[in-house]
């Protein structure tokens, strides 16, 4: 005859339960429903409270409804449950659930996992069928599979095999379990081991997936270095033909370090005001162009030209204004943007140039 060593409860059960009863009747855990969708299990705290204070070994599982927000939320949840690293946390997916169910156990799997918590599935045994066993078995996933009135399954972690009678002085409908592998029966481990084999299934911390993949920013090509602060969106980093790309929270983290040491660049001009450790702060000055044979095209070092260029011509490829005036150069990754503003008439010329392709035509902007 099977013999339950884990029971299963929910806010269908009251808090009324005899937990020490259950214990001398075998139970050595319980699996505690916490939420469903976005809503806490009315009994969620008693239940846990009671049956640690009965000395069972408490893991948890939220029921799978399909809401917006519903993944963070259960994360919340747990968090202000207090539930503890290495506790298992199942995912219970039954019913009528639109989508793939292997993608959105994933996502669930993925986010709980980053929180130092065990992962579990709990399915019946013909929805296990849209699962692959041998990837659920590689990351790790307890395989929690309800499958009343028949033998146990044989790819089951922990198998549910009745939901219709009582145990002990419990005589209500009660879910009772048979923890096989026997990890949910013993305590888990307090401590959180980080990771140190480099080619070991890290476990990734909240905002912090980085790796080669598809960006989903406008940037084209192949697979390139990405980082994704959210867990869904992929900035690049690195790009398919090997270049660094940086973004705006690249450059003010730079900035930091760069700024102290702009007053020592060689050849520079100070600028007055910001002071650097060994001066005034420097504002690019590229220097005072006269050469009437030099080639705006090759003007790419980010910074000021003073251009005097006589008589009334601004040398090759500039924008044909017959005024004197002041370039300004600004280069960010492979972008590189020209700004011409003339001396007296106050017009003013953009143009750009992306990578390796050709210069833009000017155009006056007003």
């Amino acid at each position: 005859m099977t013999a339950a060593n884990v029971v299963d409860v929910s806010e269908w059960q009251p808090t009324s339960i005899d937990w020490a009863n259950l214990k001398a009747n075998g139970i050595k855990a319980v699996v505690v429903r916490i939420g469903h969708g976005v809503t806490r299990d009315e009994h969620a705290a008693n239940h846990i409270a009671n049956a640690t204070k009965a000395g069972l070994i408490v893991h948890v599982y939220h029921y799978y409804e399909g809401v917006d927000g519903e993944l963070q939320y259960s994360v919340n949840n747990a968090k202000s449950l207090n539930i503890q690293p290495n506790v298992y946390y199942f995912l219970d997916m039954e019913g009528t659930i639109a989508g793939s169910w292997p993608s959105i156990f994933d996502s669930f799997r993925k986010q709980w996992s980053a929180y130092s918590w065990n992962t579990g599935l709990y399915c019946s045994l013909s929805n296990y069928a849209k699962f692959d066993d041998a990837t659920l078995v590689k990351q790790g996933v307890y395989r929690w599979i309800a499958a009343w009135g028949s033998n146990q399954p044989s790819n089951a972690d922990m198998w549910q095999y009745d939901s219709k009678t009582g145990l002990g002085s419990y005589t209500s409908a009660l879910d009772k379990d048979v923890d096989i592998a026997g990890k949910l029966i013993k305590e888990p481990d307090s401590t959180v081991v980080e990771p140190t084999d480099p080619n070991g299934n890290y476990t990734i911390k909240p905002g912090a997936f980085v790796g080669f993949d598809y960006s989903t920013t406008k940037l084209q090509g192949g697979k390139m270095l990405v980082a994704s602060p959210d867990g869904q969106n992929k900035i690049p980093k690195l790009s398919p033909d090997g270049q660094f790309l940086f973004n705006n929270n690249d450059g003010d983290n730079m900035w930091t370090l760069i700024k102290p040491k702009i007053g020592t660049i060689k050849g520079d001009k100070a600028d007055p005001g910001e002071q650097g450790p060994l001066g005034p702060a420097a504002t690019v000055f590229q220097g005072i162009i006269t050469d009437t044979s030099t080639d705006f095209d090759n003007l790419t070092s980010e910074g000021h030209y003073d251009i005097r260029f006589m008589p009334n011509w601004q040398g090759k490829n500039g924008p044909n204004d017959t005024k004197w005036g002041l370039l300004d150069v600004k280069v960010a990754g492979r972008m590189v943007v020209q700004t011409y503003y003339c001396d007296t008439n106050a017009n003013v010329y953009v143009r750009n140039r992306f990578g390796g392709t050709a210069w833009t035509v000017w155009r006056q902007t007003t």
